[in-house]
């Protein structure tokens, strides 16, 4: 789902909503554009580099074992473009797809978004994630 603009506050009240309590990630989870070999100290730093530096792409994903019936894995992508897509994996019915779909929609305050099977979506860019899925289409 299009989430806008690359924000730290996007991704922590979309973590927060569907995953409180979520595994913070492996330090090394990210590199420095400028030291590829430099280790984070905090997630907070790793986040906020990828924020505050343009041009950069990252994806995250977040994990919760225990108390997250439905295996919500919650997915912030940044683009090299300055955007933010947000994503879910799931393991649900299409009733529960739906709903996480909706819930996401709302939260976002956006109608850009695709439910994809198997494989991600396809998309170069946030520019090109917006002009393929603006219509909230199924792949």
């Amino acid at each position: 789902m299009y989430a806008g603009q690359k924000s730290r506050k996007t991704i922590d009240l979309v973590l927060n909503t569907f995953i409180p309590e979520y595994e913070k990630l492996n330090l090394d989870y990210a590199s420095r554009l400028d030291d590829e070999n430099y280790i984070f100290k905090t997630e907070d730093e790793m986040i906020n580099y990828l924020i505050e530096n343009t041009g950069l792409d990252q994806t995250f994903y977040w994990n919760k074992n225990y108390d997250n019936p439905d295996k919500i894995m919650v997915g912030a992508i940044i683009t090299a473009d300055d955007k933010l897509i947000m994503s879910l994996t799931i393991d649900g019915t299409e009733e529960t797809e739906s709903k996480y779909f909706e819930k996401l929609k709302n939260l976002l305050n956006s109608d850009i978004g695709v439910i994809s099977y198997i494989n991600p979506a396809d998309y170069d860019n946030g520019q090109d994630f917006i002009t393929k899925y603006g219509q909230n289409s199924s792949t």
